[in-house]
Order: C-alpha cells, then structure tokens, then sequence
C-alpha cells in the first residue's frame, strides 16, 4: 500500500496511452493523491496480410502467442476471425501477464492460457525457458 503520509501532498502525472486503464489513477484518487492524466499515445495496429501471415505462422509450426495487453488480442480476433487461420489461432498456446488477460482470452476462445506473474522481460524470459514454450 501506499504510504499515505508521504504522498498526502504529491501532484501525481499519469501518463499512459489513449483509453488507458483507470485502475491506477482510481486508487490513487482513492488514496487522496492528486491524479492529473495525460493520455500520451494511442496504438495504431500495422497492417498485414491475414492469409499469408496465417499460412506462413502456421507452416512454421507457431504454437504459443506472447500477448501483454487486451488491445493486441482482440485485433487477432478481429482480423483472424473470418480465416482460414482462426482456428489454428484459436489452437495456439496463449502466455498472458495477468488473469485479467487471461478472462479475456477465455471469453474469446482460447483454450490453453498460461498465466506469467510479471510483465517484465526478464521475468518473462526465464519463464517462458521453464514451461518450454517454442518461440
């Protein structure tokens, strides 16, 4: 938790991207910190060839997604769902980074979800090496 008294008086900016979770900037308002939030990018998805990415990732055997927002899984939704490819998306090992993500990629149709602790790299690398997923 916090510590209350040290943050009483603190002017906080939270920066984070366009439609951004409100979680931290809830708690901290929780907290009487003063919370001032300036959404500072906004994602923009590339384009890409669905049947030819699809082909290509399934000929090469990707059998594990690493995905560490809800934005990036449902445009996968999005753009695989009428493929020929969905169902092999859909078969894919998925490693998220919380059980947030992880509702969400169970309301989509995954099946096998792996849940990390942490998002950083690090953490992220020595746990994929320990389940020995194929990157």
């Amino acid at each position: 938790m916090l510590y209350e008294q040290d943050m009483k008086y603190e002017k906080i900016l939270l920066l984070q991207g366009k439609n951004g979770r409100k979680l931290i900037e809830k708690t901290l308002k929780k907290n009487n910190i003063n919370v001032f939030v300036i959404e500072c990018y906004k994602r923009i998805f590339k384009k890409f060839n669905v049947i030819k990415k699809g082909k290509k990732w399934s000929t090469d055997k990707i059998n594990t997604l690493l995905i560490t927002n809800s934005e990036t899984m449902y445009e996968l939704n999005r753009i695989f769902y009428n493929s020929d490819y969905y169902a092999w998306l859909l078969k894919c090992k998925i490693l998220v980074v919380e059980s947030r993500l992880s509702k969400i990629a169970k309301k989509i149709g995954w099946k096998h979800i792996i849940i990390a602790n942490y998002a950083n790299n690090e953490y992220l690398i020595e746990f994929i090496k320990q389940i020995k997923c194929k990157i």
